[in-house]
């Protein structure tokens, strides 16, 4: 009885390190290196510009790690993009009619569902995207998903776990929206894509409008010409109780606001990922540039 009364305090010990609490908070990241870049950041910011103490946990995993995190209490905010919560986190299937209300409907159905809310849009809409090599691309005269369909059965698509389990804007609802018919499918890593091209193992993959190896690696982003995609607005994800107990925090993450676009975070990410830049130096450059930080 004894040894399993203590193990009850343990226990009750080990949870009360968890939750919000003032003067300091936890930033998550994803795995790759958008997200990562964007969480060291929102690190620097908040260090910039408050006597607060940022503790990183960055390259945590996927979306369902980070955002597990922040429902526990583990992660006090991480940055995730509005469509992926429209889909993900708030479970909608059916397609996006208003774009350019996404946004406002993601942050009010977050609010009242978990208690959890954005800061201001970066600014940069780092979409999902399909990408071909361009000079394949030009061979068969591909500049559209629609053109992609047509010859979808000469292409071995490439893609993410993570990808292919979306049930809003994933694999199967894109298959079904074009009707492509690749000649195979392969799952990998994100990172294991753009040697997959290069080998010419896939010839088609699924990517973000804001990476930097597209660039490196001379893709093509074709258009999404039935608009399946929605946007995916960069921003804060952070939880109201850690805003409760820390005044101002959110208008010192809204500093980041209508900051960026699609350019200057593919520059930013072409920079760590191709130019094999510190995320710390490229961070810090891009906020004292804009005059966030000294």
């Amino acid at each position: 009885m004894i040894m399993v009364a203590l193990v009850m305090v343990m226990a009750v010990l080990a949870g009360c390190g968890k939750g919000s609490k003032a003067g300091a908070v936890t930033i998550g990241s994803k795995d790759f290196t958008e997200s990562i870049l964007l969480g060291e950041l929102v690190a620097q910011l908040i260090e910039g510009n408050s006597s607060m103490k940022v503790t990183r946990k960055l390259n945590l995993g996927g979306t369902k790690v980070n955002f597990d995190g922040l429902k526990s209490g583990d992660l006090d905010m991480y940055v995730d993009y509005d469509g992926t919560a429209y889909g993900i986190h708030l479970g909608h299937t059916e397609p996006i009619t208003n774009p350019d209300a996404i946004f406002d409907q993601v942050k009010r159905e977050t609010e009242e569902k978990f208690k959890l809310t954005w800061s201001a849009p970066f600014g940069f809409n780092n979409t999902y995207a399909l990408a071909m090599p361009r000079a394949l691309a030009e061979q068969y005269g591909i500049k559209t998903y629609s053109d992609l369909a047509a010859h979808s059965g000469k292409f071995v698509f490439g893609t993410t776990n993570e990808f292919m389990g979306r049930a809003a804007d994933g694999y199967d609802p894109m298959v079904a929206k074009y009707g492509f018919k690749f000649k195979d499918v392969k799952t990998m890593t994100a990172g294991l894509r753009y040697p997959a091209i290069e080998q010419n193992e896939i010839q088609v993959m699924d990517a973000y409008a804001t990476d930097g190896k597209l660039k490196e690696f001379d893709m093509v982003i074709l258009e999404d010409d039935k608009k399946f995609f929605p946007p995916y607005n960069g921003a804060v994800l952070v939880r109201m109780e850690t805003l409760e107990k820390n005044p101002g925090l959110l208008d010192v993450l809204n500093k980041l606001g209508g900051t960026m676009t699609d350019e200057i975070m593919q520059e930013l990410n072409y920079r760590v990922e191709v130019k094999e830049e510190a995320v710390e130096a490229v961070a810090k450059d891009f906020l004292t540039s804009k005059g966030l930080v000294k």
